[in-house]
């Protein structure tokens, strides 16, 4: 994972922590590619309740498209609280 701060803001690029939009509101799902099962788990819960909890942009490695995103928690529960507005390169 790589941090980038600037101030308050930040963004958290996390590339193989996330394979697929569903582990973030279900981060205990596993791929195939999760060599560690426990530990994968453990690190996207970790990565989500900070992005959640310090309003940072997530910048998965594996999502199609305009995958950059904010996420929100309530209860444990992690949702996509809004996609990035990238443009394509």
């Amino acid at each position: 994972m790589l941090r980038l701060e600037s101030g308050a803001a930040g963004a958290l690029f996390v590339g193989d922590i996330l394979h697929n939009p569903v582990q973030i509101a279900a981060p205990d799902v596993n791929s195939c590619w999760c060599e560690d099962p426990a530990m994968a788990r453990a690190a996207r819960r970790r990565l989500l309740a900070e992005a959640a909890d310090r309003r940072l942009v997530v910048f998965p490695g594996h999502f199609g498209g305009h995958s950059a995103c904010t996420v929100a928690s309530s209860g444990g529960v992690f949702v996509v609280d809004s996609w990035a507005s990238l443009a394509r390169i």
